[in-house]
């Protein structure tokens, strides 16, 4: 059984069919390929990284769902209690209204108290400032800390 359990993001989700940034794309692959293959961690999204995904076009949504097939990840609910911590990452200013997606993912992984959050969102979320911003948020609100890394940080260990 999985002992470490990862919130994989749409970001992450994303880059395995964006080929503008080469590396990223094969960083990417070879994140998911060992995700499949590895006992020891588990993949998870949510709600929020499935409604977000929805939104490719055609030919994406089936490549996603393949993928996301191959992967099975578990899912997790987007429920009041995630909610309402996305809104104290708002209101404590972490980020602004204008990206509360990304307020979801954090608050739905931290609820869920999910080992790391998984992302290419170097702006919003993979960064150390905003790490120690939700995870202040967290600490005021009784939660644990989240570990918010890019797919290459994860095998580095």
């Amino acid at each position: 059984m999985a002992s470490t359990r990862l919130y994989v993001d749409s970001s992450v989700w994303n880059a395995a069919f964006d080929e503008h940034v080469p590396e990223m794309h094969a960083l990417t692959h070879e994140f998911l390929n060992r995700l499949a293959v590895e006992t020891w961690a588990e993949a998870l999204v949510s709600d929020v990284v499935l409604q977000e995904l929805a939104g490719a076009p055609k030919q994406r949504l089936e490549q996603l769902g393949q993928l996301l097939t191959r992967i099975a990840p578990t899912r997790l609910d987007f429920d009041e209690e995630a909610a309402t911590l996305a809104d104290a990452y708002i209101q404590h200013g972490v980020l602004s209204v204008g990206h509360l997606e990304d307020a979801k993912h954090v608050a739905v992984a931290t609820v869920a108290e999910v080992d790391a959050l998984v992302s290419w969102n170097y702006r919003h979320l993979v960064n150390r400032r905003r790490r120690e911003a939700f995870n202040g948020v967290n600490a005021i609100l009784g939660y644990r800390p989240i570990d918010i890394v890019s797919p290459p940080e994860v095998f580095d260990e």
